[in-house]
């Protein structure tokens, strides 16, 4: 089971899914360069069940940054949905089914979930506020998924510097770098 989970982790499967957390990182004007405290992650995988959710939840907490989840099919080459772990004081807030939205073409890209939006704030740090208005949410997302997918296509040969995996049912500490999986296989 652990040669699998390495064989997937070190083959286009995991380029594929860098350049879609890439390109979403960018176009929710989150900062190339690296932060002394990152307050924001980006992370991908299959898509969770509420245990695995979980474990995710955890990793926020571990790390003390949220995280947006970007979660893929092996055999698919784009993503099945976006999910969030918002830090909220003490906890971690799961919130699944997130949807992506763009105001105009070149308006940076934002979650929308519930009742709330989501967007890289002041300092960088993943901020709430009320949804657009409904009439424009269609159009928005729609905005928002052709430039997601856009920009995945130029991100793809690109590769984020520091990326790590945490292996399942493991924590932050638990984590491999990227580079290291491939020097394994």
């Amino acid at each position: 089971m652990i040669i699998e989970q390495e064989t997937i982790m070190t083959s286009p499967y995991l380029e594929r899914a860098q350049a879609w957390c890439i390109a979403l990182r960018t176009l929710m004007n989150y900062p190339a360069y690296a932060l002394p405290f990152h307050t924001t992650a980006w992370c991908s995988s299959s898509p969770r069940d509420v245990s695995q959710a979980l474990e995710l939840t955890q990793v926020a907490a571990d790390k003390g940054s949220d995280l947006v989840h970007v979660a893929f099919a092996l055999d698919v080459d784009e993503p099945l949905g976006v999910s969030l772990a918002v830090r909220q004081g003490a906890d971690v807030a799961w919130i699944p089914d997130v949807h992506l939205y763009a105001a105009d073409e070149k308006a940076p890209l934002e979650l929308l979930a519930g009742d709330r939006r989501w967007f890289i704030g002041p300092r960088s740090f993943l901020t709430s506020a009320k949804l657009p208005p409904k009439h424009r949410r269609a159009r928005g997302e729609e905005i928002a998924w052709r430039r997601w997918q856009h920009a995945a296509a130029i991100e793809a040969p690109r590769k984020l510097e520091g990326a790590l995996w945490v292996p399942p049912g493991g924590t932050f500490k638990d984590a491999i770098s990227h580079e290291r999986l491939k020097i394994a296989a």
